[in-house]
């Protein structure tokens, strides 16, 4: 009966250590996906709302384009129409797709341990991916490729279309639609993953963060307000 204590004590260490870890586990699980549901309204009201923004102003360029008699106002939709068909379709092949992984998360069960992990992995996988898609909007490389496509439409009009003073308005404007494209853009996964690889993954309250940001679309008008 002496050795009992002697026994048990290595069975009730592992015990701990197990306990011990599966709250880890938890604990990250929980923290990945609360910042994702943080973001997931802002997510998708940004993805969807720049594209039917985008895509409307498209559309309408291209009909005032091949109604309009006006030589340069022709001109103008046309250039108009090919750089919003751009901006839509870069917002097709390059989503910003935070609200589909927080979805895809939050469906995953997390029982048992295997569970738990194989979640883990995928949590990680999305936080990765998200990080990446969120880095690229803000970086150096957008809006360069922005700057390039809005000077070419630019010097379409002040030199092919020989109205100098049109074409820098036109590339004004396209830059200004472009730089509040990103300034609007989401950024929560950036913070989240700084926080999670320097190990701070304290889970956030259930209650997601109220969104500021709120986007509509009706056509080629995008509507946006940001609540203080």
């Amino acid at each position: 009966m002496r050795l009992l204590p002697l026994t048990l004590l290595p069975l009730t260490l592992g015990l701990s250590i197990s306990t011990v870890q599966a709250d880890e586990l938890d604990q990250r699980i929980q923290f990945i996906e609360n910042n994702f549901q943080q973001t997931r309204d802002h997510s998708e009201l940004w993805q969807w709302g720049w594209f039917g923004f985008l895509g409307g102003a498209a559309v309408a360029q291209g009909i005032g384009a091949n109604v309009t008699d006006d030589d340069k106002m022709q001109y103008d939709f046309t250039v108009g129409a090919t750089t919003s068909f751009l901006g839509a379709a870069d917002m097709l092949l390059n989503p910003m797709k935070n609200h589909n992984y927080y979805d895809e998360l939050a469906a995953m069960p997390a029982n048992s341990a295997a569970e738990k992990q194989a979640k883990l992995g995928k949590a990680e996988s999305y936080l990765a991916a998200a990080v990446k898609r969120e880095s690229y909007e803000q970086s150096w490389v957008n809006h360069t490729l922005a700057g390039l496509v809005n000077g070419l439409a630019g010097l379409a009009v002040a030199y092919d279309d020989k109205r100098p003073i049109d074409g820098w308005v036109t590339f004004a404007t396209g830059m200004i639609v472009t730089e509040i494209k990103i300034y609007t853009a989401p950024q929560t996964m950036i913070e989240a993953n700084d926080n999670y690889q320097n190990g701070n993954y304290q889970a956030r309250a259930a209650k997601p963060e109220q969104q500021r940001w709120h986007f509509a679309a009706a056509g080629p008008q995008l509507f946006a307000s940001y609540r203080f």
